[in-house]
Parts: C-alpha cells; structure tokens; sequence
C-alpha cells in the first residue's frame, strides 16, 4: 500500500512497485481507520506519503496540518499495529533546522515550520510503536511532475526560465540546499522496505552534496539557454538556510546511492516541462 500513491514521490512508488494507491483522489482516506484497515490487512507493507507538504502554508492551517501529517500517521500505526506490517515513512530534513555542518542522524532535531513539527511527531510516534519502520528523511526533491501546488524551487524556476522570466529568489541566494532526484528517491524506498529490521531506523536521502539557490538559478538559466534575470525577495518565514546531508549511513546500511548528478537531473526535468 501505498498512502499519498497519486503524488509527485508516491505515485512513482506505485509504478515502481505495482502497489495499490490508498489517496483521496481514489476516495481514501488517512484520516478514516475503516479504509485504513480493510486496505493494510491485505498488504506486506506500507509505504506512507501522504501529508500536507508546504513549510508556508503549514503555518497558516495549523489544525489541518496536524490532523493528516500526525493524526494520519496515528492511524496508520494503530492499523498496522494489528498486522504488524513493515512502515517506510517519508519524513523531511526540515526536522533537523538550521545546522551550520553537513547533517547526520544523530543531529538535534531544531524544527522552524509547523510542517516540520508535525513530521518529528510523526516520527516519534512511529518510534514509540516498536514496529519495524524505516524512516526516510529526505533532502530537497525534485523531478518532472512535481505538483504545482506545492512546487519545489526547481520547479518554480524552470517553468519561469522556460517562459524567459525573472527567477525570484527569497533571502541572499547564499542558501546551501542538497538536491536529490525523484527517481534515487523512489530507489531509497524500495531498499527501505527491503531492509529487514526489527524496531526503527532512520537514514538521511540526500546527494550528500551543497548547492547554493543563486547557483542552481544559474545552471538553469544556462542549460535552458534561457534569457530570464534572477531578482531577490525577503527572506521567508521557517526556510531553513544550510542543509547538506551526511548519507554515509544510507549507503552503509541499505546500500543505497544517488545515479542522478544535478546537472542529468535538471537536464530531465527540463525536457519535461519543455515537451508539455
């Protein structure tokens, strides 16, 4: 099973996997114990990604980012309790908060967005449950088909780069982001899954590699060959400003590694929205 199946990350899990997409636009629901239990009773696993995603809106619907991204993942534990199945949960980096060292996972966990909070709940709970779970917690996602309402900046920046307009940067551009393709991410869950492990461990996603957001502009600018200008806005509520993962123990203890370079991963991304 696959919660959240129709999105940007689980809807590759669902074509990866051939697993069954348990989302609201197939009319199911995390916050519904019944559904929950009459899908999760026939599965080997469960693959969550379903939650409310966006670190600004988190906090302005503080009530509805609680009740799916924690009361959601309760559900789900109690459900899987009965049954005892295997959880992969996409959790985020944006738990750990602003560190100014590349991240580990032993770091302290410094939350700065409702989201955040909500996803170091979540984990909590899934720790506390004593069920075997693999935690992910990923860097910064990207990828064709990445939803437009919540879109990465990477997004946001090649459809403008596409259109020769100006890329709006928040804060200095100085921003340190460790970006990771879709597709590493959707391998990561499978080797999660894979994992045999008897109560809870949780592994950084990422390239294990820094670029800054004026750089990433930079490089989309020039593989598009676009004309577009980079302009700059304040600085916004909760953005975390150095992120980069240490992905030692990913590579150690799942065997997992990044295929995709930035440079092939935008390259992808590009010609996807290109071809639209």
């Amino acid at each position: 099973i696959i919660t959240g199946g129709d999105g940007f990350i689980g809807s590759k899990i669902v074509r990866k996997t051939g697993g069954k997409s348990f989302d609201i636009k197939s009319g199911f629901d995390i916050l519904n114990k019944k559904q929950l239990g009459d899908s999760i009773s026939n599965s080997v696993g469960v693959f969550h990604c379903a939650a409310k995603i966006s670190v600004s809106e988190s906090f302005e619907k503080l009530n509805e980012y609680y009740n799916v991204n924690v009361l959601g993942t309760k559900n789900i534990l109690e459900v899987i309790g009965k049954n005892k199945n295997k959880i992969v949960f996409s959790s985020s980096a944006a738990v750990y908060g602003d560190h100014s060292t590349v991240i580990d996972e032993n770091m302290e966990l410094k939350p700065m967005s409702p989201y955040a909070e909500n996803k170091k709940e979540a984990e909590g709970l899934i720790i506390e449950s004593g069920l075997p779970s693999t935690i992910l917690r990923y860097f910064n996602v990207y990828g064709p088909g990445q939803s437009k309402e919540y879109a990465g900046v990477i997004t946001t920046f090649i459809e403008k780069a596409l259109n020769g307009d100006d890329l709006f940067i928040y804060g200095d551009g100085k921003q340190v982001r460790d970006f990771i393709f879709v597709d590493d991410v959707v391998e990561a869950n499978i080797l999660a899954m894979e994992y045999k492990a008897d109560k809870s461990d949780i592994f950084n996603i990422g390239s294990g590699k820094g670029t800054t957001i004026v750089e990433l502009a930079q490089l989309i600018i020039e593989l598009i060959g676009s004309t577009s200008s980079i302009k700059y806005l304040p600085s916004r509520q909760g953005e975390i400003y150095y992120s980069i993962a240490d992905v030692s123990k990913a590579k150690n203890v799942l065997g997992f590694e990044t295929k995709t370079s930035l440079h092939d991963g935008l390259k992808k991304t590009i010609e996807f929205y290109r071809d639209r």
